[in-house]
C-alpha cells in the first residue's frame, strides 16, 4: 500500500471530521473539533488496518467502529431537568465514524458528500426547525404559592395561559405551597413573557422557571 496514499487518507478523515467538529465547537457542544477529528481519524486507521488481516477484508474492523462509537455517543447525551440534550453531538459523532470508515475504503465522493450534507443538516435545518415548526424544547417552572391559595384553581388559570403545560410535582410546606410544571411555550416566546403571565395570576407568590 502506497504511504502516501494512506496519508492522504487519514488526511482527509481528520480534515472532514474536522469540519463538523467546527460547527459543533462553535455551538458550544461537548463534543467538538477535537473529538470528531479523532473519531473520524481513528475510524479511518481502523478501516485501513483491517485490509493487512487474513482475507483483506477492512470491514471487518469496521464493523466494530459502528459499536464503539454508541459508547462514546452516549457520553454526548445529557439530561437537564424535562430536557434531554446531545442528541444531534451523538449522531454527528455517529456520522463522523462513517465517513472516516468511507475514506479508510477510499469512497472518496461518498465521504465529501455526506460531510457536506451533514453540515448543511446541522447548520440550515437547524433555523428552519426554530422559524417552521413548533418549539419543543420544555420550560421546567415552578410557581410558589400563597398558603391559602387553591391549587386546582391556579393549575387551571395556569393552563389557560399556557395551554402547552403539564403538572409534574405538587409540594406543601408551613410557609406555602408549591407547582412544579413542565411546559412548552409558542415558537419565539422569551422567558419574560411567560414569567409576566404566570405573575400577574391569583394566589401565585413567586415564579421560577429554567430551560
Amino acid at each position: 500500500m502506497d504511504q502516501w496514499v494512506v496519508l492522504a487518507q487519514i488526511a482527509l478523515a481528520a480534515a472532514l471530521g474536522a469540519s463538523i467538529g467546527l460547527e459543533r465547537e462553535l455551538n458550544a457542544q461537548p463534543a467538538g473539533l477535537r473529538t470528531h477529528m479523532l473519531v473520524s481519524l481513528g475510524a479511518g486507521l481502523f478501516t485501513l488496518s483491517g485490509a493487512y488481516l487474513p482475507g483483506d477484508d477492512p470491514t471487518r474492523i469496521a464493523a466494530q467502529v459502528v459499536t464503539g462509537i454508541g459508547f462514546l455517543g452516549g457520553g454526548a447525551i445529557l439530561r437537564e431537568g424535562a430536557n434531554i440534550r446531545g442528541l444531534t453531538t451523538a449522531a454527528s459523532l455517529w456520522v463522523t465514524a462513517a465517513i472516516g470508515t468511507a475514506v479508510g475504503l477510499r469512497w472518496w465522493f461518498p465521504a465529501i458528500a455526506t460531510t457536506a450534507l451533514a453540515l448543511i443538516v446541522l447548520s440550515l435545518v437547524k433555523y428552519v426547525e426554530r422559524e417552521a415548526l413548533p418549539r419543543r424544547r420544555l420550560l421546567e417552572i415552578t410557581l410558589t404559592l400563597e398558603p391559602d391559595a387553591r391549587l386546582d384553581r391556579v393549575e387551571q388559570e395556569v393552563m389557560e395561559a399556557l395551554p402547552r403545560s403539564r403538572v409534574t410535582r405538587v409540594s406543601y410546606s408551613l410557609t406555602g405551597q408549591a407547582l412544579v410544571m413542565t411546559s412548552q411555550p409558542q415558537n419565539g416566546t422569551s422567558l419574560s413573557v411567560v414569567g409576566e403571565r404566570l405573575r400577574g395570576l391569583a394566589g401565585v407568590h413567586g415564579v421560577e422557571i429554567s430551560r
